[in-house]
């Protein structure tokens, strides 16, 4: 989710600089505590379609060839230190697509622009309130941890999803320093620089309200998951890497939708009907307005690296529309 949380911040609050993050890759203890839930997690993350990648050619007709980039939504160098074969695929494009556009100055002419709208999307319905859908305890240190970042009216206001989407991150991976973009902002720095036109493919808004709808018993679910993975934060934010480093997607994917992500934390699953709107709703409008820019060829498309494989993922979906898939990175 780090590359909407990551969005949010922009919106939400400024951020205090903090300590790099000093995780460890949660795969090895998951491993060793639950042995039989970490093998279904990797029976399943290597069936997904096209498990493995990041960097991938696709092509369809006599047109230029377009490449689809997975990124993170982070600034450690391990993401930001694009390889060879990526930079050169960008500097041959001709246009470059991302997930969204909406960052520093353009998010806040866009809020300015759209405030009634972006309100919608941020605020929750009175019976749908954090408070209503916690008991006091969690309400408690939700309230505690959202006050942590500098949100101290968050609780009381924000949808359940738009809450979780802010802790997801932890503080340590909340870019403050301008000098260090996340993967997907250097993209479009990069383009720009080369004077190639960046596009996105959503609003910020648009990124919210898809996950509108959601029962109230879902709601509270990923509430309660979120609270159990707060102690675990920079932990995921190192087994992420971790996996994205080695190309292994398909794994990542596989854990984000684990029923035991922690093993020894129950309730810390991540509600499937959640993550179903976050990446297979999403997979679907970027899909519908991806493809008129592919038909002319040399495109360049970066989104965040989850929403590549698996059954509804957007390789599947675009190799249904007929193009041919190559694994280059």
């Amino acid at each position: 989710m780090p590359q909407l949380a990551a969005a949010l911040w922009l919106v939400a609050a400024t951020p205090v600089a903090a300590a790099p993050c000093r995780g460890a890759d949660l795969f090895p203890r998951l491993q060793a505590r639950a042995p039989e839930a970490f093998r279904a997690m990797e029976t399943a993350g290597r069936a997904f379609p096209f498990a493995r990648g990041k960097l991938f050619r696709l092509g369809k007709g006599s047109g230029a060839p377009s490449y689809l980039f997975g990124t993170l939504h982070l600034s450690d160098p391990r993401v930001t230190d694009f390889s060879r074969r990526v930079r050169d695929a960008l500097a041959t494009s001709e246009i470059v697509v991302l997930e969204a556009i909406e960052d520093g100055t353009r998010l806040r002419e866009s809020m300015a622009r759209d405030r009634d709208e972006l309100k919608a999307a941020l605020l929750a319905p009175e019976d749908r309130r954090a408070d209503r859908l916690l008991d006091a305890p969690d309400f408690a240190l939700l309230a505690a941890a959202l006050e942590q970042r500098g949100l101290r009216k968050a609780a009381g206001q924000y949808k359940a999803t738009v809450l979780a989407l802010l802790l997801d991150l932890p503080s340590c991976a909340i870019r403050t320093d301008k000098a260090r973009p996340y993967a997907d902002e250097l993209v479009g720095i990069i383009a720009r620089e080369r004077k190639i036109p960046v596009v996105g493919l959503e609003t910020l808004a648009e990124q919210l309200t898809i996950l509108d709808g959601l029962s109230p018993e879902v709601e509270r679910d990923l509430l309660v998951a979120t609270l159990r993975q707060l102690d675990h934060g920079e932990d995921v934010v190192e087994t992420t890497i971790e996996r994205y480093e080695a190309g292994d997607i398909g794994r990542l994917l596989a854990w984000m939708r684990a029923a035991e992500p922690f093993p020894a934390f129950g309730a810390a699953q991540t509600p499937p009907a959640f993550l179903d709107r976050l990446l297979g709703a999403r997979n679907l409008r970027m899909r519908d307005r991806v493809l008129p820019l592919l038909a002319r060829g040399g495109v360049f498309v970066a989104v965040g690296a989850a929403h590549l494989p698996g059954e509804d993922g957007l390789l599947r979906l675009l190799e249904k529309e007929g193009f041919g898939i190559e694994p280059i990175e």
